[in-house]
């Protein structure tokens, strides 16, 4: 069997081409077979707020070009310069074996496995630029009225 396939968890959300679907309340897969159809599951969108980084960046944008909310040859040309800066920043890295199979993919016109394979490099950058996950930040102290 060719194309993708996907193994959802129970009511699990995912986009195909733009239109949200949802898995029954049982365990389940799909095969996507064709090379037109952008599939994302809700589960590996990333936040906007969490885009603060240059592999949160270009993970974002491959991600809105799978969603369908972005097209064009200037979403693809903006990626592609994504890439070409983390590979500058990357190189002689471990990480720039999983960066490199990501544009790859990127290229193959695979664009949901382009994605999956940048997803580890998140938490990676993260941590070596002394970033805390948005959701382990801790809230802002409220500010109090001066007793007067």
């Amino acid at each position: 069997m060719s194309g993708l396939l996907i193994s959802l968890k129970p009511n699990e959300k995912f986009l195909v081409n733009g239109a949200l679907l949802s898995n029954g309340p049982k365990r389940g897969q799909i095969c996507v077979e064709g090379e037109a159809v952008n599939v994302l599951r809700l589960s590996d969108v990333i936040h906007p707020d969490d885009v603060r980084t240059p592999v949160t960046r270009l993970y974002s944008a491959v991600q809105t070009l799978l969603s369908g909310d972005c097209t064009g040859p200037e979403a693809s040309d903006a990626i592609e310069q994504q890439y070409r800066t983390l590979e500058d920043i990357f190189a002689n890295t471990d990480l720039s074996e999983t960066l490199l199979k990501s544009y790859k993919a990127w290229v193959d016109g695979r664009i949901y496995s382009a994605l999956c394979r940048l997803k580890p490099l998140i938490p990676i950058e993260a941590e070596l630029l002394g970033l805390a996950p948005k959701s382990q930040e801790q809230p802002e102290a409220p500010l109090r009225a001066a007793a007067g």
